[in-house]
């Protein structure tokens, strides 16, 4: 009995010792490796077709690195911060916050305009295109009037009849609902425009690709011994 609990335990100690290396080698795979600074490679970009319509065909910009296309602007980011440039940094860090607003714009619009929607689909005008409603006519008290009774006498404070009267109070909501829907659509647009790569991306990359072609010969200072003296030298980089 002894040997059968043993057996046991450690049937369990290696499955949980294999599926601690599944696990990391799973960890592995799925986490790409850190970028290195010296292994860092320029941005390329192009203009290339994205829509031709009526009025003539519109271009969105392509950057590559590497030879392979960025899915992606904001994938630009590794390599960017990778650089340590500060000016590139600053500027991709703007275009990031731009896309953070332009993303709460965006929710922010689509739900007023939504709600926009539902107040115009809850007040909008009858089957005749109109904001009417039948309004009741009371007859004054202490008088007898010809209406809908049964006898087709009504007397003080009963409904003598309707007429036909504008519904203000559903025109006006109907109107605001309006404003709200294209409020919305106003702010989603503005919000789209900001999550758009541009001028701060742009710069971004260009203060990069600049980065690293000062990169490619550096100057500092490092020690030196011969056979008569020793101090320091200037040794360059290429």
């Amino acid at each position: 009995m002894p040997f059968l609990k043993e057996s046991t335990t450690m049937k369990r100690l290696l499955l949980i010792l294999s599926f601690c290396s599944y696990h990391l080698w799973a960890q592995q795979v799925t986490i790409p490796p850190p970028v290195q600074t010296e292994n860092l490679k320029p941005i390329d970009s192009e203009l290339i077709p994205s829509y031709h319509g009526r009025y003539g065909q519109q271009v969105k910009t392509q950057y590559t690195y590497d030879g392979l296309d960025v899915r992606h602007a904001k994938d630009l980011g590794q390599y960017i911060y990778a650089s340590g440039n500060p000016d590139a940094i600053r500027e991709f860090n703007h275009y990031i916050s731009s896309r953070h607003t332009g993303g709460w714009l965006i929710a922010g619009g689509i739900t007023t305009a939504i709600i926009g929607a539902v107040i115009m689909g809850s007040n909008g005008p009858g089957s005749d295109g109109k904001f009417t409603m039948q309004q009741p006519i009371y007859c004054p008290t202490g008088y007898a009037c010809g209406g809908t009774g049964i006898s087709g006498t009504v007397y003080g404070g009963g409904i003598a009849g309707y007429q036909t009267v504008t519904d203000s109070q559903r025109q006006n909501s109907y109107a605001k609902g309006g404003v709200f829907m294209i409020g919305g659509a106003i702010l989603a647009g503005i919000g789209w425009g900001l999550n758009m790569p541009g001028q701060h991306l742009r710069r971004s990359v260009q203060y990069y690709n600049r980065a690293l072609r000062q990169q490619g010969v550096s100057w500092r200072l490092t020690p030196y011994s011969s056979w008569s003296n020793a101090g320091v030298g200037l040794v360059g980089h290429f």
